[in-house]
C-alpha cells in the first residue's frame, strides 16, 4: 500500500459502516449512511477537534485535505465526453465494455468478442467509454466529502456539488438513468444486466452526498434533483428488462442488485419499496448462502475467493438499509441455517491461515486481508462472538492497523 494511502486508513477504513455496530444512528437528526459510520466519523472528528488531537489522526487528515484541495481545479467529468457512441445513439447513455471483454485473438477483426473471467481488460478504462470517468466522480465525492466533514472546508462541499450537477442534474450533461449500454461485448451485446454491477459504488457516493448536505453548496433544490434521479435509476432497476434478469441471478449479481434497490430506495425516501427489497433479501439469503456458510455460485469464479466476500458485502449492505428502518437481517437464519452469520464463520479459518483456501484465485492474500478486514470488524461488532473477535484482530495485525483507528474494536472478546 502507498504511503499516503496507508495514512488515509484511519480516517476511511474506522468509519466504515461494514465494520461497525448495527446501531441506528445517534441521533433522528443524523444522516443515514449505509456504508459509512456515522457515529465513527463523530468520533474521530471530536479526536480531531481536541487541543491535543493524536498525531496519527492529524497525519491522515492532512493528507486527505491535500488530496481534496487538489481535485479543486480538475473539470468535472461526464458521459458527454466518451469518444465513441452508445447504440442508443445518444451520448447521455452510460456506456462501457465489460471489464473482462476482450477481442477475440483468432479473428482477424478480433470479432466478436470473448470474456476471460477474472482478467481486466485495461481498454474498459479507455476514453472511448465511459467506466473511467464515472470512477474518478464517485472516487472525487468520497474524498470531498471526508474532507468537508473533517475540514469543514466549504470549498470541498462545493466541488463535490459541482462534480454531482454535472453528472446527475444539469440536463446538457447529466446521465440517463439506466444502464442499458453497461458491460457490452461487442460483436454479441450492446450491453447486459451484468452491467448493472457498475451501479454498486453509488451506494458509498450517497453516503458522501449525505455529508456535504451540511453545506450551503448543496442546495435543497439539488438534493430534491438527485433523489428525483434515483428513484428514476431504481425504478429502472425494478422494472426494465435487464433489471428483472439481473434481480433473479443466484450470484452476487441478484444479491447486489437488491442491494442497489434498497439502498437507492431508502435515499429516494421510497419505503414501500425498500421493505419490499428487505423481505426479497431473505430469498437470497436462503438461495445464495449453503447450509454450511460457503456463497456457491462464486465458489467456480477464478477469483472464488474475492467473490465470496463480495457476494457476502452484499448482504451486510443489504442488513445495514434494513438497520434504517428496524429490520434485523443480522440475525436471519433459514429453517436449515442459512444466514450472514453462517457465511462469516465460514471464512474464519480461510482467513486466518488456519486452513488453505481450497479453490482457485487469483488475487495476493494481501488483497483478500484488506478486502476481508472491515467486513470482519463488523461481524465482530454485531455478533460478538470469541471467533469472530479473534479473527478480526488477526487481520487488524495482519494488515499493520493495531496503531490506527481502524484497530479499535468496539467489541473484543477476553483473551483475544
Amino acid at each position: 500500500m502507498i504511503p499516503a494511502a496507508r495514512a488515509l486508513l484511519p480516517l476511511v477504513l474506522v468509519a466504515s459502516a461494514l465494520m461497525a455496530s448495527a446501531a441506528m444512528p445517534p441521533s433522528s437528526s443524523a444522516p443515514v449512511l449505509v456504508e459509512l459510520d456515522y457515529a465513527g466519523l463523530l468520533a474521530i472528528r471530536a479526536e480531531l477537534d481536541s487541543p491535543s488531537p493524536p498525531a496519527a489522526l492529524a497525519a491522515a487528515r492532512s493528507v486527505l485535505v491535500r488530496k481534496a484541495d487538489g481535485l479543486l481545479p480538475l473539470p468535472a467529468g461526464s458521459v458527454m465526453e466518451k469518444t465513441s457512441l452508445p447504440p442508443s445513439g445518444d451520448r447521455h447513455d452510460f456506456y462501457a465494455t465489460g471489464k473482462y471483454a476482450w477481442p477475440n485473438p483468432d479473428t482477424s477483426d478480433g470479432m466478436p468478442w470473448i470474456r476471460r473471467d477474472g482478467y481486466s481488460n485495461p481498454d474498459a478504462w479507455g476514453p472511448d467509454y465511459d467506466r473511467r470517468r464515472l470512477g474518478e466522480m464517485r472516487t472525487r465525492i468520497a474524498t470531498l466529502g471526508l474532507a468537508f466533514f473533517y475540514s469543514r472546508d466549504e470549498r470541498h462541499a462545493a466541488k463535490a456539488a459541482e462534480l454531482l450537477r454535472v453528472w446527475f442534474i444539469d440536463p446538457a450533461t447529466r446521465m440517463n438513468p439506466n444502464l442499458d449500454y453497461s458491460s457490452a461485448q461487442p460483436g454479441v451485446h450492446d450491453g447486459m444486466p451484468i452491467g448493472i454491477i457498475e451501479g454498486v459504488d453509488f451506494i458509498r457516493m450517497l453516503d458522501s452526498v449525505k455529508l456535504i448536505a451540511a453545506s450551503r453548496h448543496w442546495t435543497p433544490a439539488d438534493d430534491a434533483a438527485l433523489r428525483r434521479w434515483f428513484s428514476d435509476f431504481t425504478t429502472w432497476l425494478v422494472e426494465s428488462p435487464f433489471g428483472r434478469k439481473e434481480a433473479a441471478e443466484s450470484n452476487n449479481h441478484g444479491a447486489w442488485h437488491a442491494a442497489q434497490v434498497a439502498a437507492f430506495s431508502l435515499y429516494a425516501g421510497d419505503t414501500g419499496r425498500l421493505t419490499r427489497t428487505l423481505e426479497h433479501a431473505r430469498r437470497l439469503i436462503a438461495a445464495q448462502i449453503a447450509p454450511d456458510g460457503t456463497l456457491p455460485r462464486e465458489l467456480v469464479r477464478n477469483r472464488s475467493f474475492w467473490y465470496s466476500l463480495y457476494g457476502l458485502r452484499a448482504f451486510v449492505t443489504l442488513a445495514r438499509c434494513g438497520d434504517a428502518v428496524g429490520d434485523d437481517l443480522w440475525h436471519y437464519r433459514t429453517s436449515d441455517g442459512r444466514g450472514i452469520e453462517t457465511a462469516f464463520n465460514r471464512l474464519i479459518p480461510y482467513l486466518t491461515g488456519a486452513k488453505p483456501w481450497p479453490r482457485k484465485h487469483l488475487d495476493k492474500m494481501n488483497a483478500i486481508e484488506a478486502a476481508a478486514l472491515p467486513l470482519m470488524r463488523g461481524a465482530a461488532d454485531v455478533y460478538r462472538t470469541p471467533e469472530l473477535g479473534k479473527a478480526a484482530r488477526y487481520l487488524i495485525d495482519k494488515t499493520g492497523s493495531r496503531n490506527s483507528l481502524q484497530g479499535r474494536l468496539r467489541y473484543l472478546p477476553a483473551g483475544s
